[in-house]
This record gives structure tokens, sequence and C-alpha cells, in this order.
């Protein structure tokens, strides 16, 4: 290709891979057959020839901190995905052909409603011939007990997902069909977000249409579904499900909660969602989760997460799905090698968009076909795609094998080939290449009928491959006609103005409130390793025999260490160092905790700051913990307990400045409060509980793991004595380091959960008892022994009845607001629905 002589000096530097193109080159989106720049590419183009390879490398590195700040560009485990930094070069549609696009891809949402409602009804296309019947009644994913000559309370589809590609010719095909469980708009969204902000002059100037308006008829359409006190939720298979952040940014957008499998019962045919506030009726569900995984009966020969029954609740037409169950049976390539025809008679319309190249494997002269032509298919399951684990490949090894198995179980496998491609600009070396591309695009009903999201995802992909998963990519650019369509649309947060404002934070999920209170322990529970750690490695290290010895070392590390009978002096006290820092399988041991702390992190993220999430992942990813120094190198033990420790206090200090006082804070300051009671009560058993000769270095100990030395010696300028250290660390409420501050902060956030009725509740009687328990207490009693090295009997039945106390606590919380176990009960109108 030859670029046109009048191209600006440094655009034709940055397209010079370009010229080295055949004169067969396919088609090109931003380049003519002439090299000239096609009309609707102008204005990005020549923004970029003037920002040049700096100006670019600016907004990518804008680029990726956006898609970062957004909370999508994260993996199930908690790390920055590989496509956060993709390449976001924009790809640019003549908006007279988005339209023509856009009816095609609103009639292929059609036809498959209309092939949906036909094979669970009246079954024409099978019928007729129209449809083989192996392809419905051989697909797994097709739900046999769903048909029925009645039409479903609901459309079968509500959002729809489409990947396609423009082919060498410039003709557009259609690559595969997303009707199971699309839900991928977050990543359209928060895509579009940081491209239009980073790209901002050739966006604005590009007069790009918007999002906002499709979105905002979709949320018409699905509050119109939900009914006016309806409730909305979309469903994600959890933290580690692969487009969770994604799934948690969309139901932000449509002020949907976000909730799990686990989070839904059925009762009565009813659907409920289970807050703190009771079991909360559900009018309307997205699904971001395949059939099988939404309901546990749908597919009773196969373990599934879901709600047993919310099929029957979504049949008797009390929930609407979005989509319906069975949707699957017609997912990818399902209908693709029979749409011509199906539409023809279901919808009596030719189809605008082609197909690419696709066969049925229950075909038996398909599968002669593809074994003779092996280099130009791929095999993939007909409804799930490439990403199914055990999809047979037609370059294995065992061809024959291949052939059996296809012989076999063809019914439930396509072969499909992705035509030669056109290409797109990316940037790549510091200059503007061809590469060919593929773009996932969104459609979704509308109060006014199926709208399409003027724009979507694209990727640049290897020729002759599978759509690669969703995720980030080119943001798809589409100008505007004219001024009116260039307008902005009401923003999200001017619709939100007019909005029921609300404080109580009543309908938090209570799997979320269980996860916020584990959250609050796992943090308290690491930072006590931690200090018991630092204590004993530098009492360990002290000259002083009457603070290091192997009893008193014992004792500080068997506050969280298991006992280990076996070792007895510094061998064991080397034993439970080693157990603490690096044991894998030690219950408290630093390993296991950051394990389960950030597992308890993920699942809470989506209600952190960034600022605690960030410290939360600084400790729970740091590399030392992975193979800690031996208890031998201690002073290379003490740098990482001592950065861990602040990176701790950092979480603490982030989530108490920055949560509002809600039932999130309460249930993570619950766990915080629970966790170091039963702390601090370890604690003074251990290091007070009887009577040491001398008592100073165990009262010197407690102290200091208590951070409550300076406090002390404030108070009294004596050397640690029983009755002043008992009063300031268990009676006295004005030491936040206290017993009794503890079970007082408790009291305080149980009175501010919502209530069964206007008396206290059970999980209520347990902390005021427990509290008034301790604030009765005698210092001068608590601290008198029975006999000289005897136990201080009081002392110990005080503590005892407190475990016993947060115990039954704990597990009355669970009843009460994670499980609702109890038994049905006749409540007052304003209190909460039992279940």
């Amino acid at each position: 290709m030859t670029l046109p002589a009048e191209l600006d000096p440094a655009l034709a530097d940055l397209l010079a891979p370009y010229a080295a193109r055949e004169a067969d080159a396919p088609y090109d989106e931003a380049l003519g057959p002439d090299g000239a720049v096609r009309a609707h590419w102008a204005n990005l183009l020549d923004w970029t020839g003037r920002a040049g390879t700096a100006g670019y490398a600016a907004v990518t590195a804008e680029t990726r901190r956006l898609r970062i700040e957004s909370g999508v560009a994260f993996d199930p485990s908690g790390d920055e995905i590989s496509s956060a930094g993709a390449d976001a070069f924009p790809v640019v549609i003549e908006p007279s052909e988005w339209e023509r696009l856009a009816e095609g891809i609103a009639q292929r949402a059609r036809l498959i409603e209309a092939a949906l409602a036909d094979i669970y009804g009246p079954r024409a296309l099978l019928r007729e011939g129209l449809l083989p019947p192996g392809l419905i009644y051989g697909n797994p994913d097709f739900a046999q007990w769903l048909r029925t000559p009645q039409a479903p309370p609901g459309p079968w589809l509500t959002l729809y997902e489409m990947d396609l590609a423009r082919g060498a010719d410039g003709r557009w095909v259609a690559i595969s069909d997303r009707s199971d469980a699309p839900l991928g708009d977050g990543w359209l969204i928060a895509n579009r977000v940081a491209s239009s902000q980073s790209f901002a002059e050739p966006f604005l100037a590009g007069r790009i249409r918007r999002l906002a308006a499709h979105y905002e008829d979709t949320q018409a359409y699905l509050e119109e579904a939900a009914g006016p006190d309806g409730r909305m939720a979309l469903l994600s298979g959890g933290a580690r499900h692969g487009r969770y952040f994604s799934h948690a940014y969309f139901a932000r957008y449509l002020g949907a909660a976000l909730i799990e499998p686990a989070d839904l019962t059925v009762r009565g045919g009813d659907a409920f969602v289970k807050t703190i506030d009771g079991l909360q009726p559900l009018a309307l569900l997205l699904r971001g989760e395949r059939d099988r995984k939404l309901d546990a009966l749908f597919a009773p020969d196969h373990a599934a997460p879901g709600a047993p029954a919310l099929s029957l609740a979504a049949r008797s037409g009390r929930l609407k799905l979005a989509n319906a169950l069975g949707a699957s049976a017609l997912a990818y390539r399902a209908i693709a090698p029979y749409a011509r025809q199906a539409a023809r008679r279901l919808i009596g319309e030719e189809l605008f968009l082609d197909d690419a190249p696709c066969l049925w494997l229950g075909d038996p002269a398909a599968r002669e076909q593809v074994m003779d032509e092996p280099e130009f298919w791929r095999v993939e399951h007909v409804s799930r795609g490439p990403l199914e684990p055990d999809a047979p490949s037609l370059y294995a090894k065992d061809r024959d094998a291949l052939a059996r198995r296809l012989a076999r179980e063809g019914d439930r496998w396509a072969a499909v080939a992705t035509p030669r491609l056109a290409t797109a600009p990316v940037w790549k070396d510091g200059a503007l290449a061809p590469r060919p591309w593929i773009m996932r695009v969104f459609a979704s009903r509308t109060p006014e009928g199926w709208s399409v999201a003027p724009g979507g995802v694209a990727s640049a992909v290897e020729q002759g491959r599978a759509p690669p998963p969703l995720g980030f990519g080119k943001d798809v650019w589409v100008p505007a006609r004219n001024d009116e369509e260039a307008k902005s649309a009401p923003s999200l947060d001017r619709r939100l103005a007019g909005a029921h404002l609300r404080r109580t934070g009543g309908d938090l999920l209570s799997r979320v409130a269980d996860d916020l209170f584990w959250l609050g322990r796992g943090a308290v529970r690491a930072e006590t390793t931690l200090r018991v750690l630092h204590l004993a490695i530098e009492r360990m290290l002290s000259a002083r025999d009457e603070d290091g010895g192997p009893e008193i070392l014992a004792a500080i590390l068997e506050i969280q260490a298991t006992p280990n009978e076996a070792r007895t002096g510094m061998a064991g006290v080397r034993d439970a160092v080693a157990r603490l820092s690096a044991d894998l399988h030690e219950p408290l041991g630093m390993p296991m905790l950051l394990n389960r702390l950030r597992g308890a992190g993920q699942r809470a993220r989506p209600y952190l700051s960034e600022e605690s999430w960030r410290s939360l992942d600084r400790l729970t990813s740091d590399r030392g913990w992975r193979r800690p120094p031996p208890a031998g190198a201690a002073a290379a033990l003490l740098r990482l307990i001592d950065d861990s420790l602040m990176s701790l206090a950092a979480f603490a200090g982030t989530t108490a400045e920055n949560l509002t006082r809600n039932h999130v804070w309460r249930f993570l300051e619950l766990g915080r409060s629970v966790e170091r009671s039963l702390v601090f009560s370890r604690a003074a058993e251990r290091l007070a509980g009887r009577r040491g000769e001398p008592d100073e270095p165990w009262l010197r100990a407690w102290l200091t793991l208590a951070d409550s030395r300076t406090a002390y010696r404030t108070r009294y300028l004596t050397v640690p004595a029983a009755a002043p250290a008992i009063d300031l660390l268990i009676v006295d409420e004005n030491n936040p380091r206290s017993l009794v501050h503890q079970l007082a902060r408790i009291e305080r956030a149980l009175d501010r959960l919502p209530s069964a009725g206007p008396r206290r509740g059970p999980e209520q009687r347990i902390a005021l008892r427990a509290l008034t328990e301790v604030r009765l207490a005698e210092p001068e009693r608590l601290a008198e022994p029975v006999e000289t090295g005897g136990e201080r009997q009081a002392l110990a039945e005080l503590l005892s009845c407190t475990n016993a106390r947060l115990a039954e606590l704990s597990d009355q919380l669970g009843r009460s607001y994670f499980a609702h176990t109890e038994a049905p009960s006749r409540l007052a109108a304003s209190g909460r629905r039992e279940a």
C-alpha cells in the first residue's frame, strides 16, 4: 500500500507499517484501498499524529490507571488482570453502518427469543425438520422439564451479547451468540469510562455517542418489570468468578444488589434474598451464572450451588429472570447452522447478518467434511463455546479416537471456522499496525423494544482463533449522525438525584455481613499473632533472665500457638515461633491467617475503600510470609513482623476513617471486638491468671502485649502489680485495650442492628450479661490468689464465663443475621421478617 503524499508527515511515520501491506490485503477499518484515511477516522488519526509516541504513552498509562481504579481490572485472586494494560487504541465505525449493524443485532436477538419459545413450546422447527432433534435433545443445556405449550411469564431474553467481526471482504459476520448469562456490560461501561477520559480530546471532538441513553432505557425496562416496590438483584458466581468485578461494577451502575447463589432461598414459591433484616422478597434477578449453577435442581444428576426450587418461583411468575432458565440451549453456536431457515419460519425475515462457517457435528456428513479439512475447522461445544475444558481438538494426535468420540456424542459439538478478517490499527512498537480484530456488542430490551449499546469491546486476535474471553480492550466508537444525537444523555448521577434517600442499610446481605464479621475477626487474629511473635522474640533477645525464661515465653506464645507437649523449654519456644510464622497447618499461624484474611477481604471488597483494600492486599500478598526468616534470624523476622503490623494498622485506620457508620462498619466492628475480647481474655488467663513468683515479668508482658505499658506508667509510678494491671486491662472502660471496653463496643454495635421487636434480642441479652458481669467485677478481688503460686480463682471464673458468653454470642449472631435458621415467629408489623 502507498500512503498518500498529502498525509501529515508525523502521522505517516506512525502509519509506516501499513506501507508494507500487500495489494490483496483485507479490508482495513482506518484506511481505504488507496491508503487514504476514512472520513470517520480523520479526527482520531489527526490527534494521534499530533500526540505522537510520547503522547500516546501518556494516554496508555492514564487508561490503565482508570481501568484499575474502576475495580474491574482484577482477577479472582485479586491480582491485576493482564488485559488492564491491553491495547486501548479505539476502533471507529461509521454511523450509518452502525445503524445497519444494530438492526441486524436486534434481529438476531428476536430470532433467538422466537426459537427458544418454539423449542420449549409448539416445536414447529423440530416437527418441520428445520432443526434436527439431536441438536436440541442431545444438548445437555436443554431443559426438557421446561417444555410447555404455554408461554413463560416473561421473555426468554432480556440481555444479549454477540461476538461480531468484519470479514476480509468488508462484510460483517456473526461469530457467536451469548444468550445464557451475558452480563458483560460491566466491562463495556468501565472500558468506555476509561477511554472517554484518557482520549478526551478526540472523543469530544469526534462527537462520539454515549452509552448512558442505552442503559437508562435498559434500567427503565428492568424497573418496570420488577414493579414499583420490587427488589432487583444481579447474581454473580462469587469472588472467584472470572467476571465478579465486572458484575459488581454493573450492579452499582444499575442500582441492583450484587448477590451470590447462597444468598437466595425459595419459600412458598417466592424468592427471597437473605439480608440482616431478614428475608426480603426478590422480584427480578439478572443472572451472571449458567442454568446449571442457578437452580440446584436444574440438572438432578449434577451437583450445583444454586438455590433449590428457584425455577418454581420463576415459572410461577413471582420471580422474573433475565435471562430465563433454559436460554443456554441456544447459546454460542447452537442455532448458527440453521439460522436462516429458522428466521424465515419464525419471524418471517431474511437475516441481515451472515454467520461465520459452522457445522453441527450430529450430522454424519458434517463430521466427514470436518475430518477431511482439519486445518479449517475448530471443534467446540455447540452451546458453551471454546472454553469447555474437555473440548476435543482436531489437532489431537489420535484422530481415530476423535472420530469415535464425535460419532458417539457429536450432538454436543459444532465445528466452527473464523473467516479471514478485516484489520484495524493497533499500537505496536511505537507505530500503528494493522491486525485482525473481533468485537463484543451488547443489546437489551427497553420499553420501546430491543436497543443496542452504541459501541463495544474490541480485541486484536490471531487469524483463525476463537473469540477471546471478554475483558478490557479497544473501545468501539460510533460518531453521532447529527447534533441531536450528539447531545449527552442524562447521567446516572442526575437520575439518582431524585431517588429516595436511605441511611438504614438494612438490606445488607447476610453473606456480606458474615464476611465482614470474619474479616474483622481475621484482622485481629493476625495482629495478635504478630504481636505475640514480636514480644516473644524481643524477650528471647533480651538480656533480662526474668523476662526471657522459657516458662513465660511459652505462656506468651500459647496465647495463639497450639500447645506442643513434646517440646519443652527453649526448644518448645523456638518450635512455637516456627509454627506461628511458617507452619501451613497451624490454625492461628500467619500462613493460614493470611490466606483466610485475603479470602474474606476479596469477598467484602466491594464494601471497602480502595485504601483499605490496598493495605490488606499489601499484607496478604507479602512474599516474605511465603518463606519467612527462621527463628534464628531474629532481626529479619522482626522487620517482617513490623511491616505487617504497619499494614494492619493502616487497614484498621482506613476502615475507621473511611467507612460510613452503617451496618457494613458495624459487622466489621463486631468481628474486631468479639475477637479482641477473646484475645484479651486468653492473655489475661495465661499472663495474670495465676500468681507468679514474682508477678512483675508476667504482668509486664501482659501490659506490653496489650500496648498499655505507657498508660500504666503514667498512672502508677511503680513496677507492675496485679490489682492495678487488672483494673487497667479488665475493668477500665476508658482504656480501649481493656476487656470491658471491647464488650461495651459490642453492645453499642448490637443496639444499632435491626431488631426483631421492641425488646432486646437474644444476642443483645447475651452481650449485656457479659458486659455487666465485667463491669461489676472488683479488681482487688480478681487479683487475689487462692494461695501462693496458685490460680487467681475469681479472675479465672470471670474469664471462663466471659468466654462462654462470647462463644454463645457468635453462634447467636449467625442464627439471627447470617443463616436465618430460627423457626418462624409472629413479629410486630415493624419488625424483621424471620425464616
